[in-house]
């Protein structure tokens, strides 16, 4: 894609916009159907879609859910003047970007020019797919967030490199699915193999990962080629590499540094061509400095740094990938998709996911086998939390806003806690008075609390789901 052509926003029923985006430079071609704008669209390459003019919601839905799914790397936007709640929330689980509720074409060109000043759209992912496959995907690796996109583009120029890739994220942000991508763009003949280097025990981790030969050990009954001679050609993931003994790290460095292993009771050296990708989710700084890790060989293996940024971090994520898990499922388990409350929805965007993807598609796949059809509240949410964090004794607590405040009253005058706890906890009861308060000004109206409170909406939301305060409680 050059970069002089000018940007491509593609119009569904919506072509009133054209007289609105094009004196700007965009391309905005118009299109009645939904078809129609698939078969132009990897000509066209679109930046984004807007989709207006739908006369219900189930049109709508399977608009947006085909224009995700074919075009992942689009946003699409959702044009529909005054529409009710239900539609809004149909459009953002379908994975909509954004929903214009203005009649003004003027104002929703604006909303959109706005969207892709923030976008970060990387033209190389689209010039080096694989066009013959029909759809613009990497790997099967979809988001929202530009952070992920410059990973993504990372990933591109690299893969077909022989240097080493370490990647850094907390447990469950895809790491694995990430070295997986990677192996499959380097165009290596050989197997991807993948190995957490804390599952094996310290006695064995040198004969899982460089083989032996008979007799070698005790028990050692025959031979064993090990990890690297069976990835020979293709690539190797040492996950958790964190967790890898001193007594493996220089044989690990002499491979990577020389591409010759010795197995363990072995003399000769056996050379392997095998690209070498290293996972932590911890930081492996920290190590280093305790000894337990040697700087020469977190030299040899940060040669391409990828950093997974957390759920939480990717709030354009969450909905999007709740979505996509809810729709994906459904369809495995042949399963209705539970019908989402707002305030269930309120709550899904508010919690901060500390298992990251992990968490948040085991729980999709919770709420479809125990509520499938349903309609789902913020109950529902709390619940399924309780359940399966183990959170009772919170959740009691949030139900009983005097014994949570008491309890931070105390903290106060209890002179034998350090300083910095005293104060985090008189803030939390500070702040979670002051959300309160301005709810119960509000009447429980998100917008207008968060523009009383001078934050973005996202953020009350989330304040409000860690302090467990129910917005639907002051609406009356």
């Amino acid at each position: 894609m050059s970069t002089d052509s000018p940007s491509v926003v593609a119009l569904l029923r919506c072509a009133e916009l054209q007289d609105e985006l094009e004196p700007d430079g965009f391309e905005a071609p118009a299109f009645d159907e939904t078809g129609s704008l698939l078969e132009s669209a990897r000509r066209m390459q679109p930046r984004a879609c807007v989709v207006g003019g739908m006369e219900d919601d189930e049109d709508l839905s399977r608009s947006v859910r085909l224009l995700r799914r074919e075009l992942p790397f689009t946003d699409v936007v959702v044009w529909q003047p005054n529409a009710g709640p239900a539609t809004v929330r149909t459009a953002l689980l379908e994975g909509a970007r954004d929903v214009i509720l203005e009649e003004s074409a003027t104002v929703t060109a604006g909303a959109v020019r706005r969207i892709l000043e923030a976008q970060t759209l990387l033209p190389l992912i689209l010039e080096h797919e694989d066009r013959s496959s029909g759809t613009w995907r990497f790997e099967g690796l979809v988001s929202r967030n530009r952070e992920m996109w410059d990973l993504f583009e990372t990933c591109i120029r690299t893969a077909a490199t022989p240097a080493s890739v370490l990647i850094l994220g907390e447990t469950g942000t895809g790491k694995d699915l990430i070295a997986r991508a990677i192996h499959r763009r380097s165009g290596r003949a050989g197997r991807y193999v993948a190995v957490d280097c804390g599952a094996v025990p310290e006695s064995l981790i040198d004969s899982q990962l460089f083989g032996h030969v008979e007799g070698a050990f005790t028990g050692a009954v025959g031979a064993r080629e090990g990890l690297f001679r069976h990835s020979d050609g293709g690539t190797l993931l040492l996950d958790e590499i964190g967790n890898i003994p001193l007594s493996a790290q220089n044989r690990l460095l002499r491979a990577l540094r020389n591409g010759t292993i010795r197995p363990v009771g072995g003399h000769e050296e056996i050379p392997v061509d095998v690209r070498v990708i290293a996972a932590t989710s911890v930081l492996l700084d920290e190590a280093i400095e305790a000894g337990t890790f040697r700087e020469d060989l977190f030299y040899r293996l940060d040669v391409i740094r990828l950093i997974v940024p957390p759920l939480r971090e990717r709030p354009e994520d969450i909905v999007f990938l709740f979505g996509h898990f809810a729709q994906r499922l459904s369809d495995q388990y042949s399963l209705e998709r539970p019908r989402i409350s707002d305030e269930f929805l309120d709550a899904v965007q508010g919690y901060e996911w500390p298992g990251n993807i992990r968490e948040l598609e085991n729980f999709v796949e919770r709420l479809l086998l125990t509520h499938a059809g349903e309609r789902l509240t913020a109950r529902h949410f709390r619940e399924l939390m309780r359940t399966y964090r183990g959170r009772e004794s919170e959740e009691d607590d949030a139900d009983d806003p005097e014994r949570s405040a008491g309890r931070l009253r105390g903290a106060v005058v209890d002179l034998e806690r350090p300083l910095s706890d005293v104060v985090d906890e008189a803030v939390e009861e500070v702040e979670r008075a002051y959300l309160e308060s301005v709810l119960a000004e509000t009447r429980g109206r998100i917008g207008e609390a968060a523009r009383r409170a001078d934050v973005s909406r996202r953020t009350l939301l989330r304040k409000l789901t860690r302090y467990r305060i129910d917005k639907h409680r002051y609406r009356s």
